[in-house]
């Protein structure tokens, strides 16, 4: 699995689940470290229980799946 905002690039790389946040920074898929503290913590919490469902995800091909 791969988080990432570049969906294109996880599929040409092989990823098979490919998890895009809405963080919409390539050096900060998990967040954006300018925000206040405690709205970082509970947005990378969220994404970070997102990539974990995702992985519980049968997929048959590369797979983007929204956060």
């Amino acid at each position: 699995m791969l988080v990432t905002c570049l969906p294109d690039v996880a599929k040409d790389v092989g990823a098979n689940r490919i998890l895009k946040t809405r963080a919409g920074h390539f050096h900060h898929p998990f967040g954006d470290p300018s925000r206040p503290e405690a709205s970082e913590r509970r947005w990378r919490l969220e994404a970070t229980k997102k990539a974990l469902e995702v992985l519980t995800e049968p997929v048959t091909e590369p797979t983007v799946f929204e956060y």
